[in-house]
């Protein structure tokens, strides 16, 4: 009998759950849509202002609930490396680390983004870190080309081609070399990349598309445990 209800009310639950979900996502997706029409939708009078009015309350929710999940994370993490701490891990040392750079960096900002010491972390510390790991990713870019130009192919020797031609469009010396290489560079970043862009966006576009209205309809429930 327990067993019988438990799944019954674990049904519930799921029903509950994808009615929710569509009921939101048809609101919002609908504030978005009678924002371009006319100010009487469907000659019925404030039908328009309801719409949106729901669809931003749902979104204020979204954000709520965004920024609850953020405090759970913030939490997470300082207990999480707390108890690497108390158990004398081997990271133990990083999660110091850790744990006091984001304790002073949460007093440096009570006072906003604008403040002094905000702008010292940014300036003097985030960015100077910034600018060293996209140092390091320029290295792994390189060396990943590097592994790439090997023609193995037609399809590899048109790649390698056009990749050097840009590369050599791309710095100053390439126009001593050829004066038509900048041109030929600039077509080639215009034209046939830019194409292959947009279809790429294109793609993203109707997946994003599909998968919402999977959503929306219930085929997909990535809110539930099944």
């Amino acid at each position: 009998m327990m067993t019988r209800v438990s799944k019954i009310i674990s049904w519930s639950g799921r029903v509950l759950a994808t009615v929710v979900a569509i009921v939101a996502g048809l609101f919002v997706m609908g504030d978005l849509i009678v924002s371009q029409w006319p100010a009487d939708l469907f000659g019925i009078s404030g039908l328009k202002e309801m719409i949106s009015g729901i669809g931003l309350l749902f979104v204020s929710w979204a954000s709520l609930i965004a920024a609850f999940a953020l405090l759970l994370g913030f939490v997470n993490v300082v207990k999480t490396h707390w108890n690497q701490i108390k158990d004398k891990t081997p990271n133990a040392v990083n999660s110091v680390v850790l744990l006091l750079a984001l304790i002073i960096t949460l007093i440096a900002g009570f006072g906003g983004p604008d403040t002094t010491n905000s702008r010292f972390i940014f300036n003097f510390i985030l960015q100077p870190l910034e600018s060293t790991i996209f140092a390091l990713l320029a290295l792994f870019i390189v060396t990943a080309a590097f592994r790439a130009f090997r023609v193995r192919s037609l399809e590899s020797f048109f790649f390698v081609f056009f990749a050097v031609i840009v590369l050599l469009g791309q710095v100053p010396v390439g126009i001593y070399l050829w004066e038509e290489l900048p041109i030929i560079k600039e077509w080639i970043i215009n034209v046939p990349v830019l194409a292959g862009m947009r279809g790429i966006l294109l793609g993203v576009a109707l997946g994003t598309v599909a998968t919402g209205l999977r959503v929306l309809m219930g085929a997909d429930r990535p809110y539930t445990e099944q």
